[in-house]
């Protein structure tokens, strides 16, 4: 049968109105920053993956070296139980993720997403206070516009947003945060970036003064809110957050699912601050997109809570393909790729070529543009959408620019670009050529 019947008779997107949806673009491969394939009416397409497919392809596709260590694990070990046993591909995983930590996060509870990931932290953060004693820390805080995954405990710590609006009577009661962001220039200056975030931190000194003996944990994501919109604050935030935690008893959780493996230069993005967290959970760029894994990284305190004779004390947690041998065999090669090519020095190069495309972009279309922003590989714009094209624009900007040569798939009105670290200066030209044209074309 027919590829495009077959998806109409079987296919259901994510994050996707079916009856809405435009006709699917059909991939049949991948190499370096490039997919190809085809549209519905079979004409050929060649496009720059801009956001990475999900943030995921940090080294783009099809990598010798990556499909090298895929090849090499599928003859060994393809899967087992990781439970009463080990491999050493959890193994050599777990000791090079502690080292991204200098072992200050040296426990590595391994699961299969994002999503998942965060709701292991959750539940450690949760249980560790009822393990020792504390059983009236019960509630999260949580930063406004956060988004954390789709599961319930991930919905429930991040936004109330569309997408979870229908399942609030099912989530449980969080301490939100109201959140102000940085400019482009209160990213780079840390005294201006704590004049424009003194209402945020107003507002966190007093919840958590108010709040620290019913609270756990603060969920956060450092630095970067991708799903929210790309919002950018500095460093000095977390820095805040830290030392708050540490005077009230309260667990720092960072969502490092979209900002670590090397997104902001740095394999973490809380390394920027000069913190370390209790609780961290990765996955996306962990695999660079060649297996799903996510892993959950905790210090030693959370652990010891969990250490006992005590049945109840246990973490009841689990997935069927935990520790999954190909998962972690694709993420050493992942994090040795990180070292190898010198990624933080390539992530400053592709946030000075932000600089001079957006500069650019932003004189020619100041009219239509709101806002810009970058940091690290991330650069993001907001643009002025005509109420009359706001409910379709994101799916008319993904089939337009997929047919114009480069994959861009807004959040709301925010064009954002998350492109793998291997893009050269040409190729992320190409992108912004293709966002004049949809400023041009469709807006």
């Amino acid at each position: 049968m027919d590829w495009r019947q077959l998806h109409k008779n079987h296919i259901w997107w994510p994050f996707t109105q079916m009856k809405l949806a435009k006709e699917p673009i059909f991939v049949e491969r991948g190499e370096g920053v490039y997919l190809f394939g085809k549209d519905s009416a079979g004409n050929t397409l060649q496009w720059i993956d801009a956001i990475s497919s999900w943030w995921v392809s940090i080294y783009g596709h099809n990598h010798p070296k990556i499909k090298e260590a895929l090849k090499k694990q599928i003859d060994q070990l393809e899967h087992v139980i990781f439970a009463s046993f080990v491999h050493q591909p959890a193994l050599e995983l777990a000791q090079m993720l502690s080292e991204k930590t200098n072992h200050k996060l040296p426990k590595v509870f391994f699961s299969d997403d994002g999503s998942t990931a965060m709701e292991v932290a959750i539940k450690m953060a949760y249980q560790f206070f009822q393990n020792t004693g504390d059983i009236t820390k019960k509630k999260f805080i949580t930063l406004q516009n956060g988004y954390h995954g789709d599961t319930f405990g991930a919905m429930a710590v991040g936004a109330r947003s569309e997408f979870h609006k229908v399942f609030e009577p099912l989530m449980f009661e969080i301490i939100s945060v109201p959140m102000r962001y940085n400019s482009l220039e209160g990213l780079k200056n840390e005294e201006l970036a704590k004049e424009e975030l003194n209402d945020t931190i107003q507002t966190l000194e007093m919840l958590f003064e108010n709040h620290y003996k019913e609270t756990c944990a603060i969920v956060l994501e450092p630095l970067v809110q991708g799903a929210g919109g790309m919002l950018m604050y500095h460093p000095f935030l977390l820095k805040k957050i830290r030392d708050l935690c540490d005077y009230y008893n309260v667990l720092m959780i960072c969502d490092e699912v979209f900002t670590g493996a090397g997104r902001l230069g740095s394999y973490f993005a809380f390394e920027q601050a000069g913190i370390v967290p209790d609780i961290i959970a990765l996955s996306k760029g962990l695999s660079a997109g060649y297996a799903t894994i996510a892993a959950t990284l905790t210090n030693l305190r959370v652990f010891h809570g969990f250490y006992s004779e005590e049945r109840k004390h246990t973490l009841f947690h689990g997935h069927s393909m935990t520790g999954n041998p190909l998962g972690c065999s694709v993420s050493i090669q992942s994090i040795k790729l990180y070292e190898e090519l010198n990624v933080k020095q390539k992530i400053i190069e592709i946030e000075n070529w932000h600089q001079e495309f957006m500069e650019d972009l932003k004189q020619s279309h100041k009219e239509k543009i709101l806002n810009v922003r970058y940091y690290g590989s991330i650069s993001a714009l907001d643009v002025r959408v005509p109420e009359q094209k706001a409910k379709l624009f994101s799916l008319e900007v993904i089939d337009f620019s997929v047919k114009n040569g480069a994959l861009l798939r807004p959040l709301g009105n925010t064009i954002y670009i998350v492109p793998p670290f291997i893009i050269n200066k040409e190729e992320l030209k190409k992108i912004y050529n293709v966002i004049y044209k949809v400023l041009q074309i469709l807006l």
